[in-house]
């Protein structure tokens, strides 16, 4: 009787560990590259997970029963799937921890917790961000138990994000050029292509430029002039099934093959939101926008997945560069932007500007004209700040104006007087 128990006792254990499994796979079968979910769901996909910390690599397993245990530690009070966060990279650098989830040797999540800094939020002790969304957490002590009981140390910020100290700010600009529709489907006639084609850039974006930038910052180095063409095809529910671009290249092919792989992360999504201003280069008031922009709605959304085949993206790597202007006020001392319809020329104090690796053409132009007056008193307090405007942005001339196509390389004239 008592073999019968212990035979009986291993079959049930048997049966609830393959029903286990059973469950992971079926949650497996919805796994999509890029599309948001809930931190509960990216742990269940996991089965292996890799952490830093501010020593470096300080923790790995491939233990189901140590990720279950993981994620109960890891629950959420609040969590918003949405990709609106900004996840900057001085944010990066700020991570007490970073946190990476695969699922057969492919990334499902990067979840990067932070101390809450906020003095005004007493509710809650930290806050968690990821390639889904963000959400927080009333109490650390679950997370922080967890990685004491494996001699982890959650003191400190996450080395896994330094770079080597001379890299210059480096930046992917992520353009959209043209798409294809599914068969039958069509745009509202109240919908022009190159407002639909901003939403576009967003549902790349949101999933893929962090992962683009890392990967740009990790290859890069002196004579580095590359940009990438691709395609990407879209199946059901938006999966990006095919993703088309050159990989062969005698120096870079590494890099390539992890561009595209990146890529399988573009993710359609039901609805795409478009995006007629850079929230960054130019106000959203009214009165303040430029004329083309202020009888056109500037933000809004639209469905996509349902109607998109395939869009072409178009990825340039750009160095940001500041120079400040050291001679008189003339004429000579201006800035010149050429190969763009506009003729812009402007006398600049100092100028701020990204330039294509590939091309040598820039993707944006800010121009600071005065010095900020300071009170010697309060001297970390402008009292007259310096006049700052954006003289080309190649976003907003592609999108907004739609006077200039991608192929078309706009250059700045520099005068002596900015020294590098």
């Amino acid at each position: 009787m008592h073999r019968f128990y212990k035979f009986f006792f291993l079959v049930l254990a048997a049966c609830v560990l393959l029903s286990c499994e059973q469950k992971r796979d079926e949650v497996s079968v919805d796994f999509i590259p890029g599309k948001p979910r809930l931190l509960q769901e990216s742990l269940a996909l996991a089965d292996s997970m890799v952490v830093y910390n501010a020593q470096g690599l300080a923790y790995t397993t491939n233990s189901l029963k140590e990720i279950k245990k993981f994620a109960k530690a890891a629950v959420l009070d609040e969590e918003y799937v949405e990709f609106e966060r900004n996840l900057k990279d001085v944010y990066l650098d700020e991570a007490n921890l970073s946190v990476s989830l695969f699922q057969k040797g492919k990334l499902i999540d990067y979840l990067f917790y932070y101390e809450n800094s906020y003095s005004w939020d007493t509710l809650f002790e930290g806050i968690v961000y990821s390639l889904q969304g963000y959400g927080r957490m009333k109490k650390l002590a679950p997370i922080y138990t967890f990685f004491k009981d494996r001699n982890v140390s959650t003191e400190g910020k996450t080395a896994e994000f330094k770079t080597r100290p001379n890299l210059p700010a480096l930046k992917v600009n992520i353009y959209v050029d043209t798409f294809e529709l599914k068969e039958g489907k069509f745009l509202s006639d109240t919908m022009p292509p190159r407002e639909f084609e901003t939403g576009l850039v967003n549902s790349v974006k949101r999933p893929c430029r962090w992962l683009l930038d890392r990967t740009f910052k990790r290859y890069y180095k002196e004579g580095f002039n590359l940009s990438v063409d691709a395609t990407i095809t879209f199946g059901d529910s938006g999966r990006v099934t095919n993703v088309s671009m050159d990989t062969d290249h005698p120096e870079y092919k590494d890099f390539l093959e992890e561009v595209k792989s990146i890529l399988y992360y573009a993710w359609m999504p039901p609805e795409v939101r478009t995006q007629l201003v850079v929230r960054q280069t130019c106000p959203i008031f009214t009165e303040y926008l430029p004329p083309e922009l202020r009888s056109r709605r500037i933000f809004g959304k639209i469905a996509a997945q349902e109607i998109v085949k395939s869009e072409k993206v178009h990825l340039s790597f750009s160095r940001e560069y500041f120079q400040e202007c050291n001679g008189e006020e003339s004429e000579k001392d201006s800035i010149e932007i050429v190969g763009y319809s506009d003729v812009i020329k402007e006398h600049c104090d100092e100028i701020r500007f990204s330039k294509d690796l590939a091309t040598g053409g820039i993707n944006y132009l800010r121009c600071i004209q005065g010095k900020a007056k300071r009170d010697p008193l309060f001297p970390k307090k402008p009292v007259k700040p310096a006049k700052a405007s954006t003289l080309f942005d190649r976003y907003h001339a592609m999108y907004a104006k739609e006077d200039l196509s991608l192929n078309q390389v706009v250059t700045l004239k520099i005068p002596a007087c900015f020294e590098p």
